[in-house]
């Protein structure tokens, strides 16, 4: 893969979950600046024209308490994109370094997908299975990415171009195998992960979608 296929990559647009969380750190932010001002205003009253009675000190401390839980929550909101964003990326390099596998395994669930009956399942898997092991094509995955290569197959064999719902089923077939990390980052890593490696005369079976 080039470097402008990782530049662009790069340049991705944000997922719902990233918007959302930008949203809640700008309007915390905002929260924060409006606990500024308010303690400015009590700090110019209580300097320029102190209210008989009033204990400026208190209320200068009910905002301060105020501010420093917005502060902590915004903390927690930041740490947590973070953590999310080093999720994705860890998930990310691990099915790059797995291409090979999961495009593989992306055409294999079309196969299973489209099949009506155990026998198709048995014919369609076989015939991709000896498609996939041919030099031409492993070229084509080698050199393309996941998207582009699992359209280009399937326009070529006849499968419905779903590229995004065959790599979901691959991811998920890795997952489960121990080959990708999960994708909310929450689990630990295998202690002996496995090295990548091809999978040549190897036959990849899809997930059980029901």
């Amino acid at each position: 893969m080039d470097t402008a296929q990782t530049d662009l990559e790069s340049e991705a647009p944000a997922t719902p979950q990233e918007e959302r969380s930008a949203r809640h750190l700008r309007m915390l932010a905002q929260v924060a600046d409006v606990h500024m001002e308010i303690i400015e205003t009590i700090r110019a009253e209580a300097v320029e024209a102190p209210q008989p009675a009033v204990d400026y000190g208190q209320r200068i401390a009910v905002v301060t308490k105020s501010l420093r839980l917005t502060l902590l929550l915004e903390d927690k909101f930041a740490n947590h994109r973070d953590e999310r964003r080093k999720a994705a990326a860890k998930r990310e390099a691990a099915q790059e370094d797995w291409h090979e596998l999961r495009v593989k395994l992306a055409m294999m669930g079309a196969a299973y997908e489209v099949s009506e009956d155990a026998e198709e399942v048995d014919r369609r898997e076989d015939e991709m299975q000896e498609r996939l092991e041919r030099p031409e094509v492993a070229e084509l995955i080698e050199a393309s990415r996941a998207e582009v290569a699992v359209a280009a197959l399937c326009r070529r064999w006849g499968y419905p171009v779903r590229v995004k719902q065959w790599l979901e089923m691959a991811d998920e077939a890795m997952e489960e195998l121990g080959f990708l990390p999960p994708e909310d980052g929450e689990e630990d890593d295998p202690e002996d992960a496995p090295a990548p490696r091809s999978v040549a005369g190897r036959r990849p079976r899809p997930p059980d979608t029901g």
